[in-house]
């Protein structure tokens, strides 16, 4: 059996790794080698982890204001001038659909829409509005309870820095739960 001179050449550099793993320096590197994918992997994890976090942040927080703002517009002037907080529940939510459209850019089915932050629908899981009440007699008024919504929902974001997750587990739920109780009436 005759070996050419590129198979010679192919085996004596295959035998010249081997020796190099052998020996404690091809050891050695190829330690390095692994530590050095196995601390780039951990810091892609921590660097994800951080900027879900803050994506989970600034979400919470954005629905915290639009659902400030739509109490703070549903609230009944007739009431406010006696120094009553009381709102419409049908005016509160479509206040409130109608901020979340705007100030998040979605379209009507709550769907992101060029230039939102969002990569997914807004799922919303429950609603709940309560108008607030009061007592009292003569010109002396009071609430009771005050009016207040709670909204509870999630949305999804695509793990982008961990490369060898599978697809199916790259979308991760970013949830929210907003509960707001209007104590102004000025």
């Amino acid at each position: 059996m005759e070996l050419d001179m590129g198979e010679v050449g192919r085996l004596l550099y295959i035998n010249k790794i081997i020796e190099k793993l052998k020996c404690n320096k091809g050891e050695s590197t190829l330690i390095s080698i692994v530590k050095f994918f196995i601390f780039f992997a951990i810091i892609g994890v921590a660097v994800e982890f951080f900027r879900l976090q803050a994506f989970q942040s600034t979400i919470q927080t954005k629905i915290e204001i639009i659902v400030q703002d739509a109490l703070e517009l549903s609230v009944d002037d007739r009431y406010r001038m006696d120094r009553l907080s009381i709102i419409d529940s049908a005016e509160a939510e479509m206040q409130l659909f109608d901020l979340l459209i705007t100030d998040l850019n979605l379209d009507n089915n709550l769907s992101p829409m060029a230039g939102s932050v969002l990569q997914t629908p807004l799922v919303i899981e429950s609603i709940t509005i309560r108008e607030g009440s009061f007592t009292g007699s003569g010109n002396n008024f009071y609430n009771l309870e005050y009016p207040s919504i709670r909204i509870r929902g999630h949305t999804h974001q695509r793990i982008i820095l961990i490369p060898f997750l599978d697809e199916s587990l790259r979308q991760i739920e970013i949830p929210f739960n907003v509960y707001i109780e209007n104590r102004r009436y000025n």
